[in-house]
C-alpha cells in the first residue's frame, strides 16, 4: 500500500497570517521564514515540518490547525 498526497491546501495558514497581519517581510525579519517559503506556501508547495512547526509557535496553534492535506491510499498488487 502506497499513500499519496494529492494535494495541500493552506488556506488556515493564509488565514491566520492575514488575520494577525503578518507580512513576508516580517517573518523573514523577525522570524527567518524566508520569503520564497511563503511563496511556496501561498502555491500550494511542500515545505518542511520544521517550517510549519516555526509557523505554528508563531501563530500559538497547532500544525493540524495550518495545514489539509487530500490523500490517496494505492492497492499495491502483491507482488509475489
Amino acid at each position: 500500500m502506497d499513500l499519496r498526497i494529492e494535494s495541500i491546501d493552506y488556506t488556515p495558514l493564509i488565514n491566520k497570517l492575514e488575520e494577525r497581519k503578518l507580512t513576508s517581510y516580517q517573518l523573514e525579519h523577525q522570524w527567518g521564514i524566508p520569503n520564497k517559503t511563503i511563496y511556496n506556501i501561498r502555491q500550494g508547495k511542500i515545505v518542511t515540518i520544521e517550517t510549519l512547526a516555526k509557523l505554528a509557535y508563531i501563530l500559538d496553534t497547532d500544525i493540524g490547525q495550518l495545514v489539509n492535506f487530500q490523500i490517496s491510499v494505492i492497492q499495491n498488487a502483491d507482488k509475489y
